[in-house]
């Protein structure tokens, strides 16, 4: 059976008592880490899920929230004696960034002793991985950016992943609901998305016509803590056929 274990659940400010985006998902023996917000290494460590066991990190942005903590893992792989290659799936504008960001704090490709392969989401429509089909699809979370910034800059992506037995939809960073279109087209056993960066009307106002098995909702903004029992009831109530759970730290959530 698989499994999601909420490694973090924080959104971009920190929180007491979470950590920043980090979504580990299970299948038997193989791993993948969703982002890789701080402190995930500590919380791996604390709920005693071995680092060996990781295969893939997946990155769906470049914001801190969601990156701070790679370096603190990949040198946690590295004093766990870890040989296995690490593979990295990133926008492609954070390869050579990360790159030299690892160098400089002496966890780059000279400096440990496994490979770290580095994949641009923009390189292919699906991916394949642990028995998983991942295909990105990019939002307009960080389109603000790109609009000031241009030059092909700050993407985001939303992630899906298809099992022989379940489809999984994470959010990563949406700019708004509809960001998920795509995602979306066909029934999904489980939904992770975010909620931090529109009202929680909004996302269960576009997804009552769509077929979602479960609602994990994560990230909160910070002004939605304390609300969410509050949350849960508005969702169930737009969304009748879908189990609805607000994450923490530590949650576990079979698929």
């Amino acid at each position: 059976m698989a499994e999601i274990f909420v490694v973090g659940s924080a959104s971009g400010f920190p929180a007491p008592g979470r950590g920043h985006s980090s979504l580990l998902l299970s299948l038997l023996d193989k791993s993948i880490l969703i982002d890789a917000g701080e402190p995930c290494s500590r919380s791996l460590v604390e709920a005693g899920i071995s680092f060996d066991v990781i295969d893939a990190v997946l990155l769906t942005h470049g914001h801190a929230d969601h990156t701070g903590g790679l370096p603190m893992l990949i040198q946690s792989l590295w004093l766990s004696h870890r040989a296995k290659p690490l593979t990295i799936f990133l926008p492609g504008e954070l390869s050579q960034p990360l790159l030299q960001w690892l160098n400089a704090i002496y966890l780059g490709p000279d400096f440990i002793p496994f490979e770290l392969k580095l994949v641009a989401w923009e390189r292919e429509q699906r991916f394949e991985m642990c028995g998983l089909r991942i295909s990105p699809r990019e939002t307009t979370h960080l389109q603000s950016l790109s609009h000031k910034f241009g030059n092909g800059r700050f993407k985001s992506y939303s992630l899906q992943l298809e099992h022989s037995d379940f489809r999984i939809v994470f959010s990563g960073d949406l700019g708004s609901p509809t960001d998920l279109g795509l995602q979306l087209t066909n029934p999904v056993d489980l939904l992770v998305s975010e909620l931090a960066h529109f009202p929680p009307s909004e996302l269960f106002r576009y997804l009552a016509p769509r077929k979602v098995g479960k609602l994990l909702l994560t990230h909160l903004a910070p002004e939605l803590r304390g609300r969410e029992e509050s949350i849960v009831q508005e969702a169930r109530a737009e969304l009748p056929q879908t189990v609805v759970t607000v994450t923490s730290d530590g949650l576990r959530v079979p698929v």
